[in-house]
């Protein structure tokens, strides 16, 4: 356990958010002298932060986020949301001895093994499942990171319990993880990293598709012999990326050739309805996991899937637990998904309201179409923007000729999509989310599906994906009231 904060210390927190609160209240809790800064001072409105200052902490109101960071004499915990060159001056955060990224430094202090869950798509759905499965198989997994809870607050409950001499009440971490917390990582060492898929993202950040690539592959260069990095076969990534550390290597993939590609090692072969599951130590014969009942469609969570089943029965066999096949089919047939993952959210006169506000790149939004069930014609009505991330829209068009009669654009991002999509299909732009709602839904027949699934950043209207998918309900609701009839509800996933 690395002690880079201790009793005492001098602590900065960069940044308000979820992060933020987290690490400042452990670093709070080991003794230190911990303020806080963010530019925005809404950030600092909620009740929590009061708390905060009234254990001691400080929030410096008088300063924003700059360059003085960098020559800071304090320890400085950074928030993944916190753009390096504010503070650094350089687009990918610099290797400084004071400053931990709050990812890495609470993972410094985890006293359990670690799942992480890596890539551009499909990170918070295969870090819900395969905390799912774990539960399934009985384990009690934290599950969060990047998705959900921060690592600090998991800490904080570990020594909490320990305190009270209580046993903690995880076994395991399950998080996902991010090129923002990826880029500046000095030491990390997971038991298992999944690196799922890199595809263009966050440009607006990185300037260039190759930083961002290298971000996303930096954390495996740290890994020693005691990780096992399980890798996209279908991508290339792999092929330079493996030898960058001592890591072990498994792979996922939808080829026929197998261990002809791979070698000696794990790997998961997606097949129709199942996986084939070979190369496992000490398990000669191939291992057949039936997937016919995994309500989640779509080529994308065909994968999200294959990764998640590897990683289950690659990390209950490396602990010295049992594997029980028909325990993980059941969880696979009772994972229902994901709020704001192409949720299925109402019903107004015969038209479909779907929620993938996650979806907030193009890569996202491209599964998302694939997964749309064919039909003699497109059928769905397709709601597009947000603040726009720097990559193009055009790998959009393939899906959009095959599923989409119109599109309606909205945000910072709207005229770039309607420049870029219009040759293709019929855009039209709204000035407001509401506008956009409406729009869409006068457009769409009985039978057809409305779907938010923005290829861009929520920030330019709201705080972030669940406020602008909590406002698309809001937004399905107000219709069904003015057209007499109530919201739907479930979670019914498409894909």
């Amino acid at each position: 356990m690395e002690e880079f904060i201790g009793r005492g210390s001098e602590t900065l927190v960069v940044g308000g958010g979820r992060s933020g609160l987290a690490a400042a209240n452990l670093a709070l809790e080991l003794g230190a002298r911990v303020s806080v800064v963010d530019d925005d001072p809404e950030a600092f409105s909620r009740t929590e932060w009061a708390s905060f200052q009234r254990h001691g902490g400080r929030i410096l109101s008088d300063r924003a986020i700059g360059p003085w960071i960098r020559n800071s004499s304090s320890h400085v915990i950074m928030s993944p949301g916190v753009p390096p060159l504010l503070w650094s001056g350089e687009v990918v955060a610099p290797p400084l001895p004071h400053v931990r990224g709050e990812l890495e430094w609470a993972a410094s202090l985890w006293p359990h093994p670690v799942i992480a869950i890596a890539g551009t798509n499909g990170k918070s759905t295969t870090t819900a499942l395969v905390g799912h499965l774990l539960k399934v198989a009985g384990l009690s997994p934290f599950i969060g990171g990047n998705f959900g809870t921060p690592l600090s607050e998991g800490v904080r409950q570990v020594r909490k319990a320990r305190a009270k001499g209580d046993p903690s009440p995880y076994d395991v971490g399950v998080i996902e993880v991010s090129s923002f917390q990826t880029e500046s990582m000095k030491a990390f060492s997971p038991t298992l990293y999944l690196l799922l898929n890199i595809t263009p993202d966050h440009l607006d950040r990185y300037g260039d598709y190759g930083l961002y690539r290298e971000a996303k592959l930096k954390a495996v260069s740290l890994f020693g012999d005691g990780t096992t990095v399980i890798w996209n076969g279908d991508q290339e990534d792999y092929r330079n990326g493996r030898m960058r550390g001592a890591a072990g290597a498994a792979f996922v993939t939808r080829s026929e050739q197998g261990r002809d590609s791979f070698g000696e090692v794990p790997f998961a072969r997606i097949l129709p309805d199942g996986l084939s599951i070979s190369g496992i130590p000490g398990v000669p014969e191939e291992i057949l996991v039936s997937t016919r009942t995994f309500r989640l469609a779509g080529g994308g969570n065909q994968e999200n899937l294959a990764f998640s089943v590897l990683a289950v029965i690659l990390f209950l066999l490396r602990t010295g637990r049992p594997v029980s096949f028909p325990l993980l089919e059941q969880g696979i047939a009772s994972f229902t998904g994901l709020p704001h993952r192409m949720e299925r959210i109402g019903e107004v006169r015969g038209v479909t309201f779907v929620n993938d506000s996650k979806a907030t790149n193009v890569g996202a939004v491209e599964a998302a179409l694939a997964g749309l069930p064919d039909s003699d014609h497109p059928t769905t009505v397709l709601i597009l923007g947000g603040r726009d991330k720097g990559g193009s829209y055009l790998p959009l068009v393939p899906g959009i000729r095959r599923h989409v009669k119109e599109v309606v654009v909205l945000g910072e991002a709207r005229e770039k999509i309607r420049r870029e999509l219009s040759p293709h299909v019929h855009v039209e732009e709204a000035s407001d989310f509401y506008e956009a709602v409406a729009r869409a839904f006068s457009v769409a027949d009985p039978g057809e599906t409305v779907l938010l699934s923005p290829a861009c950043s929520s920030y330019d209207m709201f705080h972030g994906y669940e406020e602008r998918g909590e406002r698309f309900r809001e937004a399905v609701k107000r219709l069904g009231e003015q057209f007499g009839e109530k919201e739907g509800n479930g979670h019914e996933t498409r894909r």
